[in-house]
Protein backbone atom coordinates (compact mmCIF):
# COMPACT_ATOMS: atom_id res chain seq x y z
CA UNK A 1 0.00 0.00 0.00
CA UNK A 2 2.98 1.95 0.77
CA UNK A 3 4.68 1.49 -2.22
CA UNK A 4 1.72 2.28 -3.89
CA UNK A 5 1.31 5.66 -3.15
CA UNK A 6 4.57 6.42 -3.49
CA UNK A 7 4.40 5.49 -7.15
CA UNK A 8 1.21 7.59 -7.27
CA UNK A 9 3.30 10.56 -6.21
CA UNK A 10 6.03 9.60 -8.46
CA UNK A 11 3.42 9.65 -11.08
CA UNK A 12 2.29 13.02 -10.49
CA UNK A 13 5.23 14.43 -9.89
CA UNK A 14 7.11 13.61 -13.24
CA UNK A 15 3.96 14.10 -15.33
CA UNK A 16 4.69 10.71 -16.88
CA UNK A 17 2.19 7.95 -16.95
CA UNK A 18 3.07 4.91 -14.92
CA UNK A 19 1.82 1.14 -15.29
CA UNK A 20 1.99 -1.56 -12.61
CA UNK A 21 1.68 -5.25 -13.62
CA UNK A 22 1.40 -7.44 -11.22
CA UNK A 23 2.54 -11.11 -10.97
CA UNK A 24 -0.93 -12.48 -12.39
CA UNK A 25 -0.84 -10.40 -15.23
CA UNK A 26 -3.35 -7.56 -13.63
CA UNK A 27 -3.01 -3.91 -14.32
CA UNK A 28 -2.62 -0.54 -12.25
CA UNK A 29 -2.85 2.85 -13.55
CA UNK A 30 -1.44 5.83 -11.79
CA UNK A 31 -2.34 8.49 -13.60
CA UNK A 32 -5.48 10.24 -13.90
CA UNK A 33 -7.13 8.79 -16.90
CA UNK A 34 -6.34 5.43 -18.94
CA UNK A 35 -8.00 5.71 -21.71
CA UNK A 36 -5.23 6.99 -24.30
CA UNK A 37 -2.38 5.08 -22.37
CA UNK A 38 -0.37 2.57 -24.67
CA UNK A 39 1.22 0.98 -21.71
CA UNK A 40 -2.37 -0.08 -20.99
CA UNK A 41 -3.75 -1.05 -24.32
CA UNK A 42 -0.94 -2.33 -26.46
CA UNK A 43 0.32 -6.08 -24.51
CA UNK A 44 2.74 -5.95 -27.23
CA UNK A 45 4.75 -2.42 -26.01
CA UNK A 46 4.62 -4.27 -22.43
CA UNK A 47 5.93 -7.58 -23.64
CA UNK A 48 8.75 -5.81 -25.58
CA UNK A 49 9.46 -3.71 -22.51
CA UNK A 50 9.71 -7.29 -20.13
CA UNK A 51 12.10 -8.79 -23.45
CA UNK A 52 14.41 -5.80 -22.71
CA UNK A 53 14.59 -6.62 -19.26
CA UNK A 54 15.65 -9.76 -19.80
CA UNK A 55 19.52 -10.97 -18.23
CA UNK A 56 19.46 -6.92 -17.12
CA UNK A 57 20.51 -5.67 -13.80
CA UNK A 58 19.43 -1.92 -15.13
CA UNK A 59 16.14 -0.61 -15.98
CA UNK A 60 15.29 -0.76 -19.63
CA UNK A 61 14.65 2.24 -22.08
CA UNK A 62 13.46 1.41 -25.13
CA UNK A 63 12.69 4.13 -28.17
CA UNK A 64 9.05 3.58 -29.13
CA UNK A 65 6.69 5.29 -32.09
CA UNK A 66 7.11 8.89 -32.84
CA UNK A 67 10.41 9.64 -31.02
CA UNK A 68 9.23 8.71 -27.92
CA UNK A 69 10.94 6.46 -25.08
CA UNK A 70 9.44 3.87 -22.49
CA UNK A 71 11.15 2.81 -19.95
CA UNK A 72 10.35 -0.57 -17.61
CA UNK A 73 11.60 -1.78 -14.35
CA UNK A 74 11.59 -4.95 -12.72
CA UNK A 75 9.84 -5.52 -9.25
CA UNK A 76 9.23 -7.92 -6.61
CA UNK A 77 6.08 -9.33 -7.86
CA UNK A 78 5.69 -7.62 -10.81
CA UNK A 79 6.96 -4.88 -13.40
CA UNK A 80 6.62 -1.09 -13.77
CA UNK A 81 6.18 0.95 -16.88
CA UNK A 82 6.67 4.29 -17.74
CA UNK A 83 6.05 6.24 -20.92
CA UNK A 84 5.56 7.47 -23.23
CA UNK A 85 8.28 10.18 -22.35
CA UNK A 86 9.23 12.90 -25.34
CA UNK A 87 12.69 14.21 -25.55
CA UNK A 88 11.60 16.34 -28.62
CA UNK A 89 8.01 18.27 -29.01
CA UNK A 90 5.87 16.28 -30.77
CA UNK A 91 2.85 17.64 -32.57
CA UNK A 92 -0.80 16.82 -32.10
CA UNK A 93 -0.85 14.88 -35.52
CA UNK A 94 2.15 13.23 -34.42
CA UNK A 95 0.74 12.59 -31.38
CA UNK A 96 -2.55 11.02 -32.44
CA UNK A 97 -0.45 8.66 -35.10
CA UNK A 98 1.75 7.19 -31.77
CA UNK A 99 -1.43 6.88 -30.05
CA UNK A 100 -3.10 4.66 -32.76
CA UNK A 101 0.10 2.76 -33.72
CA UNK A 102 -0.68 1.54 -30.07
CA UNK A 103 -4.26 1.08 -30.15
CA UNK A 104 -4.84 3.47 -27.67
CA UNK A 105 -7.42 6.55 -27.62
CA UNK A 106 -6.46 8.77 -29.92
CA UNK A 107 -9.52 11.09 -29.92
CA UNK A 108 -9.04 14.19 -27.32
CA UNK A 109 -5.64 14.41 -27.45
CA UNK A 110 -3.13 15.54 -24.25
CA UNK A 111 -0.03 17.79 -24.65
CA UNK A 112 2.98 15.26 -23.33
CA UNK A 113 5.87 17.41 -21.97
CA UNK A 114 9.26 17.26 -22.92
CA UNK A 115 12.22 16.26 -21.27
CA UNK A 116 15.68 15.99 -21.78
CA UNK A 117 17.53 12.52 -22.00
CA UNK A 118 19.41 13.27 -18.47
CA UNK A 119 16.28 14.20 -17.30
CA UNK A 120 14.69 11.07 -18.25
CA UNK A 121 17.36 9.25 -16.66
CA UNK A 122 17.09 10.92 -13.47
CA UNK A 123 13.41 10.12 -13.76
CA UNK A 124 14.02 6.15 -14.38
CA UNK A 125 16.43 6.65 -11.52
CA UNK A 126 14.24 8.26 -9.22
CA UNK A 127 11.20 4.99 -9.87
CA UNK A 128 13.75 2.43 -9.23
CA UNK A 129 14.38 3.88 -5.81
CA UNK A 130 11.03 4.33 -5.14
CA UNK A 131 10.91 0.20 -5.74
CA UNK A 132 13.20 -0.30 -3.00
CA UNK A 133 15.81 -2.17 -5.74
CA UNK A 134 19.48 -1.58 -5.28
CA UNK A 135 20.88 1.54 -6.27
CA UNK A 136 22.23 1.73 -9.69
CA UNK A 137 25.33 4.31 -10.96
CA UNK A 138 24.46 6.81 -13.83
CA UNK A 139 27.01 5.91 -15.87
CA UNK A 140 25.86 1.96 -15.55
CA UNK A 141 22.94 2.83 -16.95
CA UNK A 142 24.02 5.50 -19.88
CA UNK A 143 25.78 1.92 -20.98
CA UNK A 144 22.70 -1.04 -20.55
CA UNK A 145 20.30 1.56 -22.08
CA UNK A 146 22.44 3.31 -24.57
CA UNK A 147 20.78 6.73 -24.03
CA UNK A 148 23.96 8.39 -24.57
CA UNK A 149 27.17 7.89 -26.10
CA UNK A 150 25.45 5.31 -28.54
CA UNK A 151 27.35 3.72 -30.79
CA UNK A 152 30.31 5.43 -29.64
CA UNK A 153 32.54 3.23 -32.15
CA UNK A 154 30.55 4.18 -35.59
CA UNK A 155 30.66 7.49 -34.43
CA UNK A 156 34.19 7.66 -34.21
CA UNK A 157 34.67 5.84 -37.62
CA UNK A 158 31.83 8.56 -39.02
CA UNK A 159 34.17 11.43 -37.38
CA UNK A 160 37.26 9.99 -38.88
CA UNK A 161 35.68 9.54 -42.52
CA UNK A 162 34.50 13.23 -42.61
CA UNK A 163 37.77 14.37 -41.25
CA UNK A 164 39.65 12.56 -44.14
CA UNK A 165 37.43 13.99 -46.71
CA UNK A 166 37.60 17.27 -45.45
CA UNK A 167 41.41 17.39 -45.80
CA UNK A 168 40.88 15.59 -49.66
CA UNK A 169 38.88 18.92 -50.19
CA UNK A 170 40.36 21.62 -48.46
CA UNK A 171 43.86 22.58 -47.64
CA UNK A 172 44.40 24.27 -44.02
CA UNK A 173 45.57 27.78 -45.15
CA UNK A 174 41.69 27.93 -46.04
CA UNK A 175 41.01 26.94 -42.81
CA UNK A 176 43.81 29.24 -41.53
CA UNK A 177 42.27 32.17 -43.64
CA UNK A 178 38.75 31.67 -42.43
CA UNK A 179 39.64 31.98 -38.88
CA UNK A 180 41.54 34.69 -39.22
CA UNK A 181 38.86 36.67 -41.19
CA UNK A 182 35.90 36.03 -38.07
CA UNK A 183 38.32 37.14 -35.79
CA UNK A 184 38.35 40.63 -37.91
CA UNK A 185 34.37 40.34 -38.28
CA UNK A 186 34.03 39.91 -35.03
CA UNK A 187 36.33 42.93 -33.88
CA UNK A 188 34.27 44.97 -36.53
CA UNK A 189 31.52 44.39 -35.12
CA UNK A 190 32.99 45.22 -31.22
CA UNK A 191 34.31 48.35 -32.87
CA UNK A 192 30.40 49.16 -34.56
CA UNK A 193 31.69 49.34 -37.80
CA UNK A 194 28.89 47.45 -39.94
CA UNK A 195 30.33 47.86 -43.63
CA UNK A 196 34.09 46.36 -42.61
CA UNK A 197 31.93 43.56 -40.50
CA UNK A 198 29.70 42.51 -43.69
CA UNK A 199 32.92 43.29 -46.14
CA UNK A 200 34.43 40.16 -43.75
CA UNK A 201 31.64 38.06 -43.50
CA UNK A 202 31.88 38.01 -47.11
CA UNK A 203 35.17 37.05 -47.62
CA UNK A 204 35.03 34.58 -45.44
CA UNK A 205 31.57 32.84 -47.22
CA UNK A 206 34.20 31.51 -50.45
CA UNK A 207 36.60 29.41 -48.13
CA UNK A 208 34.22 28.67 -44.74
CA UNK A 209 34.46 24.71 -44.25
CA UNK A 210 31.43 22.76 -45.50
CA UNK A 211 28.92 22.29 -42.78
CA UNK A 212 26.54 19.75 -44.45
CA UNK A 213 26.37 17.72 -47.15
CA UNK A 214 23.01 19.42 -48.14
CA UNK A 215 24.06 22.54 -49.95
CA UNK A 216 21.14 24.96 -48.86
CA UNK A 217 21.63 23.06 -45.14
CA UNK A 218 25.11 24.02 -45.54
CA UNK A 219 24.23 28.08 -46.63
CA UNK A 220 21.92 27.61 -43.77
CA UNK A 221 24.11 26.54 -41.16
CA UNK A 222 26.75 28.82 -42.41
CA UNK A 223 24.10 31.66 -41.79
CA UNK A 224 22.94 30.72 -38.59
CA UNK A 225 26.07 30.21 -37.19
CA UNK A 226 27.37 33.83 -38.17
CA UNK A 227 24.27 35.18 -36.61
CA UNK A 228 25.03 33.76 -33.34
CA UNK A 229 28.39 34.83 -33.27
CA UNK A 230 28.20 38.35 -34.11
CA UNK A 231 25.42 38.51 -31.53
CA UNK A 232 27.69 37.49 -28.48
CA UNK A 233 30.65 40.51 -30.49
CA UNK A 234 27.96 42.54 -30.38
CA UNK A 235 27.32 42.19 -26.61
CA UNK A 236 31.21 42.69 -26.22
CA UNK A 237 30.73 45.63 -27.69
CA UNK A 238 28.24 46.82 -25.25
CA UNK A 239 24.60 46.16 -26.56
CA UNK A 240 22.53 44.38 -24.25
CA UNK A 241 22.06 41.17 -24.49
CA UNK A 242 17.95 41.41 -24.87
CA UNK A 243 18.97 43.53 -27.92
CA UNK A 244 21.42 41.32 -29.74
CA UNK A 245 19.24 37.91 -29.34
CA UNK A 246 16.31 40.16 -30.24
CA UNK A 247 18.07 41.04 -33.48
CA UNK A 248 19.91 37.72 -33.66
CA UNK A 249 16.38 35.73 -33.00
CA UNK A 250 14.63 37.48 -36.03
CA UNK A 251 16.95 36.95 -38.25
CA UNK A 252 18.02 33.29 -37.43
CA UNK A 253 13.89 32.61 -37.63
CA UNK A 254 14.02 34.09 -41.21
CA UNK A 255 17.29 31.72 -42.63
CA UNK A 256 15.81 29.00 -40.86
CA UNK A 257 12.05 29.38 -43.00
CA UNK A 258 14.26 30.04 -46.47
CA UNK A 259 14.79 27.90 -49.13
CA UNK A 260 17.45 30.35 -51.16
CA UNK A 261 20.94 30.38 -50.15
CA UNK A 262 21.10 34.55 -51.21
CA UNK A 263 18.43 35.35 -49.17
CA UNK A 264 19.97 33.38 -45.61
CA UNK A 265 23.19 35.14 -46.63
CA UNK A 266 21.23 38.52 -47.16
CA UNK A 267 19.67 38.25 -43.30
CA UNK A 268 23.05 36.90 -42.30
CA UNK A 269 24.73 40.74 -43.47
CA UNK A 270 21.18 42.37 -42.35
CA UNK A 271 21.66 40.89 -38.88
CA UNK A 272 25.34 42.28 -38.91
CA UNK A 273 24.59 45.46 -40.27
CA UNK A 274 21.76 45.69 -37.40
CA UNK A 275 24.27 44.21 -34.56
CA UNK A 276 27.34 46.92 -35.77
CA UNK A 277 25.06 49.70 -35.99
CA UNK A 278 23.18 49.11 -32.38
CA UNK A 279 27.36 48.93 -31.13
CA UNK A 280 28.12 51.72 -33.16
CA UNK A 281 25.58 54.17 -31.62
CA UNK A 282 26.40 53.31 -28.41
CA UNK A 283 29.89 54.41 -28.53
CA UNK A 284 28.44 57.35 -30.60
CA UNK A 285 26.95 58.25 -26.96
CA UNK A 286 30.26 57.90 -24.88
CA UNK A 287 28.48 59.32 -21.73
CA UNK A 288 26.21 56.42 -22.09
CA UNK A 289 25.50 54.97 -19.15
CA UNK A 290 23.78 50.99 -18.46
CA UNK A 291 20.87 52.53 -16.65
CA UNK A 292 19.84 54.77 -19.78
CA UNK A 293 20.99 51.63 -22.21
CA UNK A 294 18.81 49.81 -20.11
CA UNK A 295 15.67 51.84 -19.86
CA UNK A 296 16.03 52.40 -23.87
CA UNK A 297 16.00 48.67 -24.27
CA UNK A 298 13.01 48.71 -22.01
CA UNK A 299 11.26 51.29 -24.37
CA UNK A 300 11.80 49.13 -27.58
CA UNK A 301 10.22 46.21 -25.69
CA UNK A 302 7.02 47.73 -24.84
CA UNK A 303 6.78 50.87 -26.88
CA UNK A 304 3.15 49.65 -27.79
CA UNK A 305 2.22 49.98 -24.30
CA UNK A 306 1.94 52.61 -21.38
CA UNK A 307 5.72 53.61 -20.49
CA UNK A 308 5.41 55.56 -17.24
CA UNK A 309 9.54 56.66 -16.25
CA UNK A 310 8.38 55.61 -12.45
CA UNK A 311 7.62 52.49 -13.57
CA UNK A 312 11.20 52.05 -15.81
CA UNK A 313 13.01 53.66 -12.77
CA UNK A 314 11.33 51.35 -10.45
CA UNK A 315 13.00 48.16 -12.44
CA UNK A 316 16.01 49.55 -12.41
CA UNK A 317 16.73 50.29 -9.09
CA UNK A 318 17.13 53.79 -8.95
CA UNK A 319 15.00 56.69 -8.33
CA UNK A 320 12.36 58.36 -11.27
CA UNK A 321 14.21 61.74 -10.85
CA UNK A 322 17.62 60.60 -10.89
CA UNK A 323 16.84 58.49 -14.41
CA UNK A 324 14.99 61.33 -15.99
CA UNK A 325 18.18 63.60 -15.50
CA UNK A 326 20.16 60.89 -17.27
CA UNK A 327 18.43 60.83 -20.20
CA UNK A 328 18.43 64.48 -20.53
CA UNK A 329 22.20 64.52 -19.73
CA UNK A 330 23.28 61.48 -22.31
CA UNK A 331 20.69 62.05 -24.90
CA UNK A 332 19.15 65.63 -24.88
CA UNK A 333 16.61 65.07 -24.84
CA UNK A 334 13.89 63.77 -21.66
CA UNK A 335 12.53 60.53 -21.67
CA UNK A 336 8.84 61.00 -23.02
CA UNK A 337 11.04 61.90 -26.28
CA UNK A 338 12.64 58.88 -26.42
CA UNK A 339 9.00 56.76 -26.30
CA UNK A 340 7.88 58.97 -28.99
CA UNK A 341 11.06 58.28 -31.29
CA UNK A 342 10.69 55.01 -31.24
CA UNK A 343 7.12 54.87 -31.86
CA UNK A 344 7.96 56.95 -34.74
CA UNK A 345 10.25 54.60 -35.94
CA UNK A 346 7.97 51.50 -35.88
CA UNK A 347 5.29 53.60 -37.16
CA UNK A 348 7.88 54.46 -40.33
CA UNK A 349 8.25 50.83 -40.95
CA UNK A 350 4.95 49.72 -41.15
CA UNK A 351 4.14 52.57 -43.47
CA UNK A 352 6.71 51.68 -45.82
CA UNK A 353 5.92 47.64 -45.22
CA UNK A 354 2.57 47.36 -44.41
CA UNK A 355 -0.98 48.25 -45.93
CA UNK A 356 -2.38 49.47 -42.35
CA UNK A 357 -4.28 52.78 -42.42
CA UNK A 358 -3.05 55.74 -40.77
CA UNK A 359 -5.68 55.15 -37.94
CA UNK A 360 -4.56 51.57 -37.48
CA UNK A 361 -0.44 52.11 -37.30
CA UNK A 362 -1.37 54.70 -34.51
CA UNK A 363 -3.00 52.74 -32.57
CA UNK A 364 -0.79 49.98 -33.33
CA UNK A 365 2.53 52.03 -31.82
CA UNK A 366 -0.06 53.03 -28.96
CA UNK A 367 -0.26 56.86 -29.90
CA UNK A 368 -3.59 58.53 -28.46
CA UNK A 369 -5.35 59.63 -31.18
CA UNK A 370 -4.28 59.95 -35.28
CA UNK A 371 -3.86 63.96 -34.84
CA UNK A 372 -1.14 63.28 -32.05
CA UNK A 373 0.38 60.04 -34.61
CA UNK A 374 0.69 63.32 -37.04
CA UNK A 375 2.12 66.04 -35.05
CA UNK A 376 4.93 63.54 -33.73
CA UNK A 377 5.69 62.02 -36.70
CA UNK A 378 6.34 65.12 -38.67
CA UNK A 379 8.22 66.36 -35.31
CA UNK A 380 10.82 63.66 -35.95
CA UNK A 381 10.89 62.79 -39.57
CA UNK A 382 9.79 66.30 -41.03
CA UNK A 383 6.81 65.66 -43.12
CA UNK A 384 3.48 63.99 -42.16
CA UNK A 385 2.92 60.09 -42.06
CA UNK A 386 0.95 60.49 -45.45
CA UNK A 387 3.74 61.89 -47.04
CA UNK A 388 6.16 59.98 -45.77
CA UNK A 389 4.42 56.45 -47.63
CA UNK A 390 3.09 58.04 -50.52
CA UNK A 391 7.26 59.65 -51.31
CA UNK A 392 8.33 55.58 -50.70
CA UNK A 393 5.36 54.73 -53.28
CA UNK A 394 6.42 57.09 -55.78
CA UNK A 395 10.15 56.23 -55.39
CA UNK A 396 8.96 52.04 -55.73
CA UNK A 397 6.69 53.71 -59.07
CA UNK A 398 10.24 55.49 -60.61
Amino acid sequence: MERANNIRILAGVIKVDIVYESADGTLTAFFDSAGDSPLMYSEKLRNDLKKGLDGRKAPYLMSGESGTFFAALRAEDGFLFMGPMCHEKLSKLGLKQMLRSYGANAEDVRTLPVFTLPEIRNMILLANSVLDNSPLENEELLQLNRIVNAGEEALKRDQEKFIQNEEEENEDSAYRHSYYEEQLLMQAIREGKPADAVRYAENMDKDAGRLSGNYIRHRRNLAMIGIALCARAAIDGGISPESAYRISGYYIDKCDASQDPAYMLHYRNRAIEELAGRVEEKRNRPGSSSYVESAMDYIRKHYREKIYLEEVAESLGISEGYLSRLFRKETGECFQDQVNRERVKRAANLLLYSDLSLTQIAEYVNFPNQSYFGRMFKKYKNMTPRTFRDSYKNKEAF
